[in-house]
């Protein structure tokens, strides 16, 4: 339970119009107060049946009639004052009238302090916190005239009931007029009601599509669900402002800035403006925006920015409704309340094309593209970009992101999208906690595929055209966290002069000594065989 944020002036004299069915009708009619009929030997009680704005229903002080359809608010503390010097049963109206003649802006300037009007009050008592049905009951109290006034509420009532009058005892059928019917109430049942909202609440969204290189969109949406107000109130001021990080770069293209209701896109110009100043952008509501409001339903606002720098880029954006506390425990700016902070995360990749046959020898020219990769259940990186793996784009062309190795063969990506805290979305608009299922990474894998070799190198194929790198948030410094090397180009072979040539040509010499003396052996043979025979 937080210490209710107390708002004063017109919107809370507003809100004192629909608190106490059944109980302003007491001093309507001074005519209907005959201290004659009181039984001033009884005693009262105060019951306080605490809901949210606007239910309908018809309640009675005596309990009868049809309780708001709006849901009970637990954890409400009201105090209830005995106010001095009004004596409603001297047998004259002028205790009755007195109390009619106590305005609404004297009851709003008696939310704290010991006076009312020109009355004091008595020893204040608070009554328990209301209960699940949202329901607090008094003690049994002496008849007579109380100033009753909230003074603490749970998180999310951002509009307190305004503080009023309650007599013991009060016409039965104080909330008609026209039939009142002489019976008095003592235990009297109250219905103030409070204004509830939840805070509003900032996304980012569908990062893996919008891009994963610096440069890409990052598109936010700030959403706020509009609470119901209490009758007679009205939507007199909406607006978002957001102050971005310097390592974001706004997008100020008309049309990227967007305000839907309920899903259905606000006319920028007509229902709503939109104004970058610098790093500042304010969206506001204009008349017509503001007729459009619907208890219940969520108004978002989109814009979108370029992160231009790596690590985690944090921001926060803020909402002015009706000048609301909207935040629980967070008071306002002169913006408004403030969203819950977002996260996006960004890191650097530095890696080097080298020559296998020398590590130290950097190569100019190879060229990459860059993939999403997956990350095993051991938390390895995977060379792998089969069918479904998502390629990065340019975000400047669409087409393919590429990057080439320098004169000492680095290849530099400014920024990679590692995660962000992006939570998801129900049909309806909702911005739930959980967090979106992939985002909330502080590192992240990619494949770089080489798709061009160094001049005088072997293009790899296959998988060993892939390297998988693990990329983690930030400025990752520039030494390569991964060398990747290739293959000198063979040549066709050449005639050598050398050893191997040489030693051939011996063996083949000596094959043609060996049958030159063969022959030369024969004719010799033949030579003696004819002179024998001769």
């Amino acid at each position: 339970m937080t210490a209710i944020t107390r708002h004063r002036g017109r919107r809370a004299l507003a809100v004192g119009t629909a608190l106490t069915l059944g109980v302003l009708g007491a001093f309507a009619s001074s005519a209907a107060a005959n201290a004659a009929s009181i039984d001033t030997s009884q005693q009262g009680s105060i019951i306080v049946h605490k809901f949210a704005n606007t239910g309908d229903g018809k309640q009675t002080p005596d309990g009868t009639g049809t309780n708001p359809t709006t849901k009970p608010i637990s954890g409400v503390v009201f105090e209830y004052c005995p106010i001095t010097g009004v004596n409603l049963f001297d047998g004259t109206n002028a205790g009755w009238d007195a109390l009619n003649a106590i305005t609404p802006a004297q009851k709003i300037a008696a939310q704290t302090g010991t006076k009312l009007a020109n009355y004091n009050l008595g020893q204040c008592t608070r009554l328990a916190a209301t209960d699940a049905n949202g329901t607090a009951t008094s003690a049994k109290l002496p008849l007579g005239p109380y100033f009753v006034r909230e003074v603490q509420a749970p998180a999310g009532v951002v509009e307190k009931s305004a503080p009023f009058i309650v007599t013991l005892p009060t016409p039965q059928k104080a909330n008609d007029q026209v039939n009142l019917n002489g019976n008095w109430v003592y235990d009297v049942n109250v219905y103030p009601k409070n204004t509830v909202a939840e805070a509003p609440k900032k996304n980012v969204v569908d990062q893996e599509n919008s891009g994963a290189v610096l440069g890409a969109p990052v598109k936010y949406e700030v959403t706020q669900l509009i609470p119901a107000l209490a009758a007679g109130q009205t939507y007199t001021k909406f607006s978002v402002v957001d102050d971005l990080d310097t390592k974001l770069t706004p997008i100020t293209t008309a049309g990227t800035v967007t305000v839907k209701l309920d899903g259905t896109a606000l006319v920028a110009g007509t229902d709503f403006t939109a104004t970058w100043a610098g790093q500042k952008l304010t969206v506001t509501l204009t008349a017509a925006g503001l007729a459009k409001l619907v208890p219940g339903k969520n108004i978002v606002v989109g814009f979108q920015a370029k992160a231009n720098a790596p690590g985690e880029i944090k921001n926060t954006a803020y909402v002015n409704l009706n000048d609301f506390v909207l935040t629980p425990g967070q008071p306002n700016t002169p913006d408004g309340s403030p969203t819950n902070e977002k996260v996006t995360r960004w890191g650097d990749l530095t890696v080097q094309k080298v020559n296998k046959s020398n590590a130290n020898d950097g190569l100019k020219g190879a060229k990459f593209e860059v993939y999403q990769g997956t990350t095993d259940q051991q938390g390895q990186c995977l060379p792998d970009i089969s069918t479904g793996f998502t390629q990065v784009k340019d975000p400047a062309s669409g087409n393919a992101y590429q990057v080439t190795s320098d004169d000492s063969g680095k290849v530099f990506i400014p920024g990679l999208w590692i995660g962000d805290t992006e939570t998801t979305v129900a049909a309806d608009g909702t911005v739930s906690n959980t967090t979106k299922a992939g985002h909330d990474f502080q590192q992240r894998c990619y494949v770089l595929k080489e798709i061009l070799a160094p001049n005088g190198f072997v293009l790899p194929t296959g998988t060993a055209a892939l390297t998988a790198v693990m990329v983690k948030v930030g400025a990752n410094g520039t030494t390569p966290l991964v060398k990747i090397e290739n293959v000198q180009q063979g040549v066709p072979e050449l005639p050598f002069t050398g050893s191997s040539v040489q030693v051939a040509l011996t063996v083949g010499g000596i094959a043609l000594l060996v049958i030159a003396l063969g022959g030369v052996m024969l004719i010799r043979r033949r030579r003696a065989t004819s002179n024998e025979n001769a």
